[in-house]
This record gives C-alpha cells, sequence and structure tokens, in this order.
C-alpha cells in the first residue's frame, strides 16, 4: 500500500539555502490513501543540516512557509495558518508553546541534526494524524535506536561543526551510539551561537543574537524483532534569544522531558503507543546590550500525555486504524514588580496574567483504509476530541492606576470550559494510468482557543490607561507591534477544507513529475481580533470569532535533465505556491504569505554535489489593515552552494546565501519594535549575504 518515490527535493534546498550543508537524497513517500493531497515527508539518513531552527527546512515545501521569529524560534504556516492552527508531534509528544509570546514553539526542541523524517499534511489530514488543529499536522520523527547483530556489538557516531559568516553563527553537533542486538544507548547534543546578523544594507539587526543547547540520552531495549521499547530523555537550554519583532526577548528557557515509546505487534496488530511528560521555565525580559527597559516574566509549564496508536489489517485490502490519546497541560504565567526602576504601572504586586491555567483534551478516533481495486483507493475517518479548560482568579500589578477592574471582572465569572469538537475526514484516489493519479478530499477540522487566547485579561473591561496598554503588548505572538486581551466567549473554530491533486509523472516516479494542488477553506468562529483601542499609532485588539475563507494553489516539479558517467546527474526542481485569505465581511487575514516560487538546479557527480537555488517573492499587497500590517516589496535571493565527500567518514560542504547582498524585508517577519519605532511598523529585514561552511566526521 506505501508507494515510494524519489525526490531531490525542493524542501533540501530550504535547508541548503540557510545552512552550509548537503542532503545527498531526500526520500518523499506517498501512501496511496493518505498522501494528503500535498503532503511531502523528508528523511535524510546522513544529513549534516545544523540548525536549531527545525522549522526553516521546512520553508519550500509547496504550501509550507515561516514565521521568522527569533533564533531557534521560527513558526511554520500551512497554507496560510500558523502556530496552534497547526498539530506539531515531536516523537509522538505534543509540546505546547509556554509563553505568552510563543518563543518556546513546539519545533524549537529539536535541532535538524537529530531528525529521522518530517511528515507535513497539509489541510486534508487524517484523523489518525491528531486533532485540536485545522491547518494541517506536522510530524517529526527522531531517529531510530539502532542494534547490532547478533552476537555482536555495534558503536558509531558523528560529530559536526559549523560557520556562517553573517552574525558569525558557530556551532556543532555530536552523536554517539553503543549497542548490542538488544541494547542500544544513544547520547547526542546541539549547541549553537549567533551575533546579530547584518541586512543587504550592511546595517547590523539589533537582537537578532542568541545562544541555545540540547542533549538527549536515549535507551532502548528490542524484546524481540518486532517489538522495541525506548526511553528518551532530553534537556534543552536556551540561554537567550533575541526577539526583533517582539517588546521583549527570551532571557532563559529551560526544559526537561521524558518519552516512553513501545512499537511493536501484539498477534496481527500493530502497537504504536508513547507516555510523555515536559516540564518547562521560561524567562522573558529585554536584552540590555539590544534596548533599554526592565519587565520581568516568567513562565512555568508542566505537560503530559499518553498516545495509544493500532492498525489492523482485516484483509489484504482493508485496514482499520483506531487509537486515543491525552494531553494534560498546566501553566503558570506571573511578572514579578520592577523592582529596578519602581515604575508606577509594574508594582509593588506580582502580575498574575495566568494563575493555574489548565487545558485537557482527550480524543478517540477510527479511520478505515481501502483499497478498492487496482486503482480506486479511500480513506475515511471520524475523531471526537473533548477539550476542558479553566483558570483562577488573577491579580494586577495594583489596585489603583491599572488593571483593578479588569482582574475584578473578570474574576467573577466562571472561568471553567468544556468543548466537545468532531473532525471527519474523507480522501479518495484515482491512479488513471502509469501516467497520471487524481485524489480529492474533504475535511472537517476543529481547534479549540489556547489559554492566552481565553484567559489573557488585561484591557478586557475597556479602559485602556497606558499601564493597561502595556500589559497588553506583552501578549502577541504574532510579531505585528500590537496589544491583545483575551475573550472567555470564544467558540471553537471548525474548518471545512476542500482539495484536489493531479499529480502526472514518469511511469517509475523517477526522471519527471508535476504536482498541482488546489484547495479552499471556510473556516466557522475563526479567531481573529477586532480593535478596541488606539493609542501612540499602536492598536490594542480584543480576540473574537468570526467567519473566514482561505484559498489557493501549489505546483511543484522536477526533471532529471541529464544522467551519464562524464556529468554525473542533473536535476531541475520548482515550486510555486500562492495562498489569500479574507474575513467574509471584507479584509485580509494576517501573515499570508504573498506569491512564491523556487526553481533550483543540483548537479552530483561522484564525491561532489553542487547546486544553485533562484528564490523570488511578490510583493505582499493584500494586508491585515486591523492589526496595520505593513505591505512589502517583491525580491528575489540567489543561493550557491557546493560539498565533497572525501571518504565515507569525512564531508565538507560550503555556500553563499544572498550572492547579491540584495537588501529586503520579510513577508513573514512581522514589525521591527527594536531597531525602528514600533509606531511606524517597519517590516523586519532579512539575511545579507552570508558565506557558509560545515564540516562533518562520521566515525
Amino acid at each position: 500500500m506505501m508507494k515510494k518515490f524519489t525526490l531531490l527535493s525542493i524542501a533540501a534546498v530550504a535547508a541548503l539555502a540557510t545552512e552550509p550543508v548537503t542532503i545527498q537524497k531526500i526520500a518523499v513517500e506517498s501512501d496511496a490513501l493518505n498522501s494528503d493531497i500535498a503532503a511531502a515527508n523528508l528523511s535524510a539518513s546522513k544529513s549534516t543540516t545544523m540548525t536549531g531552527d527545525s522549522a526553516s527546512i521546512l520553508a519550500d515545501i509547496p504550501g509550507v512557509s515561516v514565521y521568522t521569529t527569533g533564533g531557534s524560534a521560527s513558526l511554520p504556516v500551512i497554507h496560510g495558518m500558523a502556530d496552534d492552527r497547526v498539530k506539531i508531534d515531536v516523537d509522538g509528544m505534543t509540546i505546547t508553546s509556554a509563553c505568552p509570546n510563543h518563543m518556546n514553539p513546539a519545533l524549537s526542541y529539536i535541532d535538524t541534526s537529530k531528525l529521522e523524517s518530517v511528515d507535513v499534511m497539509a489541510g486534508i489530514t487524517p484523523v489518525s494524524e491528531g486533532g485540536d488543529s485545522i491547518g494541517g499536522t506536522i510530524s517529526v520523527k527522531s531517529k531510530d535506536p539502532v542494534f547490532a547483530d547478533k552476537g555482536g556489538v555495534l558503536t558509531d557516531g558523528e560529530i559536526s561543526g559549523f560557520y556562517h559568516s553573517n552574525g558569525q553563527t558557530r556551532g556543532a553537533s555530536l552523536s554517539a551510539t553503543a549497542a548490542n542486538d538488544t541494547i542500544s544507548v544513544n547520547y547526542s547534543g546541539f549547541a549553537e551561537k549567533s551575533e546579530n546578523y547584518k541586512d543587504g544594507h550592511g546595517d547590523r539587526v539589533k537582537d537578532t543574537l542568541y545562544q541555545q543547547q540540547n542533549h538527549a540520552l536515549t535507551l532502548a531495549y528490542k524484546i524481540d524483532a518486532d517489538d522495541v521499547v525506548a526511553l528518551k530523555v532530553t534537556k534543552t537550554n536556551a540561554d537567550y534569544i533575541g526577539f526583533p519583532n517582539q517588546y521583549m526577548d527570551m532571557l532563559g528557557n529551560k526544559s526537561t522531558s521524558a518519552n516512553l515509546s513501545y512499537k511493536g505487534k501484539l498477534g496481527a496488530l500493530l502497537i504504536d503507543a508513547n507516555l510523555y511528560r515536559q516540564l518547562t521555565d521560561h524567562y522573558m525580559n529585554k536584552i540590555l546590550s539590544e534596548r533599554t527597559g526592565n519587565m520581568p516574566m516568567y513562565t512555568k509549564a508542566q505537560e503530559s500525555g499518553i498516545n495509544l496508536k493500532a492498525t489492523w489489517p482485516i484483509t489484504s485490502t482493508q485496514t482499520l486504524k483506531f487509537g486515543a490519546d491525552y494531553d494534560r497541560y498546566r501553566l503558570d504565567d506571573w511578572w514579578p514588580p520592577d523592582t529596578v526602576n519602581n515604575m508606577p504601572g509594574m508594582s509593588p504586586n506580582t502580575f498574575w496574567n495566568i494563575n493555574n491555567g489548565k487545558r485537557d483534551r482527550i480524543g478517540v478516533y477510527a479511520e478505515a483504509h481501502s483499497q478498492w481495486n487496482d486503482k480506486l483507493s479511500s480513506i475515511l475517518g471520524v475523531r471526537t476530541d473533548i477539550v476542558m479548560m479553566d483558570t483562577g482568579n488573577v491579580v494586577g500589578y495594583n489596585n489603583t492606576i491599572n488593571d483593578p477592574a479588569d482582574a475584578a471582572i473578570f474574576n467573577a465569572r466562571d472561568h471553567g470550559k468544556r468543548d466537545n469538537n468532531f473532525d471527519l475526514t474523507a480522501t479518495s484516489k484515482y491512479d488513471y494510468n502509469e501516467n497520471a493519479d487524481i485524489e480529492i478530499g474533504y475535511a472537517r477540522k476543529t481547534r479549540s482557543p489556547n489559554i492566552y487566547e481565553r484567559y489573557a485579561w488585561a484591557g478586557s473591561n475597556g479602559v485602556y490607561s497606558n499601564p493597561i496598554r502595556m500589559d497588553m503588548r506583552m501578549i502577541n505572538w504574532f510579531g505585528d507591534a500590537n496589544g491583545y486581551t483575551g475573550n472567555l466567549d470564544l467558540d471553537p473554530e471548525v474548518a471545512h477544507t476542500f482539495s484536489a491533486t493531479l499529480s502526472l509523472h514518469d511511469a517509475a516516479e523517477k526522471e519527471w513529475g508535476v504536482q498541482l494542488t488546489p484547495y479552499y477553506t471556510k473556516v466557522k468562529d475563526y479567531i481573529d481580533v477586532a480593535l478596541v483601542n488606539q493609542a501612540s499609532g499602536i492598536n490594542y485588539l480584543q480576540f473574537i470569532n468570526t467567519d473566514a475563507h482561505l484559498f489557493g494553489a501549489d505546483l511543484s516539479g522536477y526533471m532529471t535533465l541529464w544522467n551519464n558517467a562524464d556529468n554525473g546527474k542533473g536535476t531541475l526542481k520548482g515550486t510555486l505556491s500562492y495562498t489569500r485569505g479574507f474575513r467574509d465581511e471584507g479584509g485580509s487575514l494576517y501573515h499570508m504569505m504573498p506569491l512564491h516560487a523556487k526553481v533550483s538546479l543540483d548537479r552530483v557527480s561522484g564525491e561532489w554535489n553542487n547546486g544553485i537555488d533562484i528564490e523570488t517573492v511578490g510583493a505582499k499587497e493584500s494586508v491585515d489593515t486591523i492589526r496595520n500590517e505593513p505591505m512589502t516589496p517583491g525580491y528575489m535571493l540567489v543561493d550557491l552552494r557546493t560539498g565533497y565527500t572525501w571518504s565515507k567518514q569525512l564531508k565538507m560542504d560550503f555556500s553563499i546565501t544572498n550572492l547579491f547582498d540584495k537588501a529586503y524585508a520579510l513577508p513573514l517577519g512581522g514589525v521591527d519594535v527594536v531597531n525602528y519605532s514600533a509606531s511606524t511598523y517597519t517590516p523586519l529585514q532579512g539575511m545579507g549575504r552570508s558565506f557558509n561552511a560545515a564540516l562533518t566526521y562520521m566515525f
């Protein structure tokens, strides 16, 4: 049932364009029953791509773009929907951002050196891949444990280092494994540090510096050939990360997690289960070398859960997937008084933004996979999720100039919420002949509000003094320079998505292929914003429900231009994506990526691999006026890259990104509030030319 084809994917180009490395081969796997219509899988068994920003390698998958934030905290966007609207699964763990600015998203907890595969399912996602999301699913898997042959011993590993001239970014990764035929132990570590980068004008972009490390230890036991149990313990620490599009920086983020997993068989039943827990301590303030001020903000979160997935091959043509998952999330968010400047609006109390926030979700699903004949297959799945939320009473900095009325109104209301959500997915694929197939699908997906959307309370009373506006600006994961307050009356979002994919390719699906995917999504009760106040050129907004619709199309293709002994293999690849989103009553949705395309030419010959990438992005003219979203001009970037494999143990990579040192504004980079006045709504500038190198030794 699994149809596999090899593609030197555009997704690899994203990694190469941002890191001085070469992914030699990307395996793109598409199940004939759940290719989603636009699913892509990245798998690079010997990739030296090194970055703590794992989201950045997804940017060139058709339909996927990236919000630029700070350091390792980029947020992937699927067909115009980002952040909590996208389900992100890391080794079976649900990781919720524990920050009012979402500075520690799920993908920030795993660097690319640890990745085995990344599955991106856009829009029409099988119910077995999770609920409580409407934009799609990104499933990240780290490298599986390896074992020696029976009676043998295995030891291996690799060490890598890299350097980027722009920002003087440097880092290293290490992985080492020792195993026999039943027990496997692996350690992997990663460290990265960067100064501020320079834009295409040669100007330093302040507050783009960062430093971070992470460690992982995996102990696995092979019960028999079909049953493996593993315990993975990870520890991450971001010492500091600058956020030029936020009013705060991250000055500490420490996280420890444990994930116990089991993969095996119970008779004919395939079992995939895991039990996890993550503890996060998060601290925000301002990096004083980059900007002035003092506003300590702390967040502590505990998240634990369990997933149980079962696959039952009823017949040779009928398979049933069913399971259940549970996620328990606890959050405290408090801001101590300012004892440095003793500002009246930030004393004498501790400000409790979220007090004992609770969000519990339990889901069950069933999914039927059917191969009706040699040409026709389908998936039909149903899912229900119950989301229960609550929080305690809150208190502001003081009882006079800010927040007492807001806190009193919030505390007087019942905070308990229960959402009964329902999802349905139906897709069908028809193989017309050996050169063409078509897939159509429909999905009804539901997402409940996050804790901040429902329970952020400062400014909810409708009186907006300067201190209250300051508090509201601390609630902002959009990077748009505005301030936000929550809404206890929010309803869950319900999205209805229709999509189709036409695929044309050679019979073996190796020499050429073209894929076109148009899509349309109607969202009822889309969580958007309404303007409630404006002061000093900054907008202050409240989350509300409205109706919206999104539509677009993705076009991608590849072709082998030559393949011979003298000149190696040359491959031409390209992608083109278009997305738009609007409220039903009018007005563009926030952060819709403009029309963009990328063309790449790769050549692999013996020990050498070379490539050139040309990316073009259209002018961003469809913007959210409620948020004062700035327009950005179009631009074109050119990257060069090369790599040489000295032996099975040693390889080197070199690249020049933004070859012509083009100055450009990031369409999804938000507003730069550090290098410019926030009220000017100046878009964040992209990185200028950089010379990059990497070296990897495998032992």
